[in-house]
């Protein structure tokens, strides 16, 4: 064993083996989210991508600005990202009805059968997680909240 890990105490031993799993899990999770799929076309999709396609599905008729500000991410990145998906035709760019100056991305066809096929894929992948979580009382429930708003706020600090 680490020598440095020997000379904790119970507590830390403890507290180091919870951040070892953390990190395993988000590495796991990091790899898995680099992988390309296909989310019922043909074309393979980054997770960036299919994200995207969620989030304009989800909000029917956003700007890249209101889009940028729900993922958090650049104007500049949501653009980029659009232009990606519009090449692959599952987002097609509109007038914006109210401002003729703007456009708005859409999905198309084949993004909504994309769009659709990634929901279903998260309806199983996720399915043994909410089984998990249902079964929590509201003191684990609200124990695990505090936990992971903490470790947002640890991840905002270091951006």
């Amino acid at each position: 064993m680490n020598k440095r890990i020997q000379n904790l105490t119970a507590m830390e031993k403890r507290t180091q083996q919870l951040v070892n799993t953390l990190v395993r899990v988000v590495n796991k999770a990091v790899a898995n989210e680099k992988k390309p799929r296909h989310f019922g076309v043909p074309e393979l999709m980054h997770a960036s991508e299919i994200h995207m396609v969620m989030h304009i599905g989800d909000n029917h008729g956003v700007h890249i600005s209101e889009l940028a500000r729900l993922c958090g991410i650049t104007r500049g990145a949501v653009s980029q990202l659009v232009a990606k998906l519009e090449k692959k035709g599952l987002v097609a760019k509109t007038e914006d009805p109210q401002n003729s100056l703007k456009t708005v991305p859409m999905l198309t066809n084949k993004g909504k059968v994309a769009y659709f096929a990634h929901a279903q894929h998260h309806e199983e992948m996720d399915r043994d997680l909410f089984e998990f979580i249902n079964r929590l009382d509201e003191d684990q429930f609200s124990l695990i909240e505090d936990f992971l708003n903490h470790l947002e706020k640890m991840a905002d600090r270091r951006k």
